[in-house]
């Protein structure tokens, strides 16, 4: 190690140990460009600990090409917290991807405090903007959970459809009946993501209204149905999809095949059968796998 480097190295650790009013914003944001790991951690950390100063340069190191300084510019804001959610949000708006998903990640990260932002982003004109703050409300996870269902009211269709992609990612059983009723929103898109959701928290009170669902005319409300009963795995739903077996369109026909499959009840065996020659080759191929796991699932245990 040259002298200068070495020089840095034991100002970075003596920076780090001092005071916060003796820290060195400049030489801490050189310092996590630093060829040694160990001076870039320990600048990360002493930036993180300096608070509201470090954000803007920090924000600016989300830019870098080097992957390292990003990762420790998003570790330092992380640290930081309340006071760099402002820049974070408007880091969200970044043609850069991968500053989008660092200030994704990091407002996940930051938690609570950042849920009103996060939400109000939800009905921004960009669509990207709007799924990157779906995502990071749902890695707030259940803190998040009451701001999500009051946004399933809102009165654009995306911001429901957000908030309902996002309570199906937490999984908390308080949304279930607030996406029931989405089942019935007027937007398709909205009935689409919940009834998904529905299937991914798993919560049986979902049958009927799932049940109900079925009879849509619309397959990309059907087929999310479809596979949200199979997620569910209720007998009560099996006569009611093998007559989905038999609608015209290959794509309810598919979902309906797969959703038994998950099920694994022999009834629908007979009925699956008549589909192993269907034109379409998902449906053929989803009635071959359904048949393998309702055997599997009813074979003999080894003795």
């Amino acid at each position: 190690m040259d002298n200068e480097s070495l020089s840095l190295e034991k100002k970075t650790f003596s920076i780090y140990s001092a005071t916060g009013m003796d820290m060195d914003l400049d030489g801490l944001i050189r310092a996590i460009r630093h060829r040694n790991l160990g001076v870039r951690w320990r600048a990360a950390l002493a930036l993180g600990d300096l608070g509201e100063p470090a954000v803007k340069p920090l924000v600016r190191a989300l830019k870098e090409h080097d992957q390292d300084v990003r990762w420790l510019a998003a570790l330092a804001l992380g640290k930081i917290g309340r006071d760099a959610i402002p820049h974070l949000i408007r880091a969200m708006h970044e043609k850069d991807y991968d500053v989008r998903w660092h200030a994704t990640r990091i407002l996940g990260e930051i938690g609570e405090p950042a849920i009103p932002r996060l939400v109000s982003l939800l009905s921004e004109g960009d669509s990207d903007v709007q799924w990157h703050s779906a995502l990071a409300l749902s890695m707030i996870g259940k803190p998040a959970v009451d701001s999500l269902i009051r946004a399933l009211k809102d009165n654009h269709w995306w911001v429901r459809t957000r908030a309902a992609w996002a309570l199906g990612e937490i999984k908390d059983s308080r949304a279930v009946e607030p996406l029931i009723q989405s089942v019935n929103d007027q937007d398709w898109y909205v009935r689409w993501s919940a009834a998904d959701a529905l299937g991914k928290i798993g919560d049986v009170r979902a049958v009927k209204c799932l049940g109900t669902a079925l009879k849509e005319p619309d397959s990309y409300v059907q087929v999310p149905a479809l596979w949200a009963l199979g997620q569910l795995g209720s007998s009560i739903s099996v006569d009611s999809l093998i007559e989905s077996l038999k609608n015209s369109d290959w794509y309810i026909r598919w979902g309906a095949a797969d959703a038994l499959g998950k099920i694994g009840d022999p009834k629908a065996l007979e009925s699956l059968a008549v589909l192993k020659d269907d034109e379409d080759t998902y449906v053929r191929r989803a009635v071959k796998e359904a048949i393998e796991k309702i055997h599997a699932h009813h074979a003999d245990p080894p003795e």
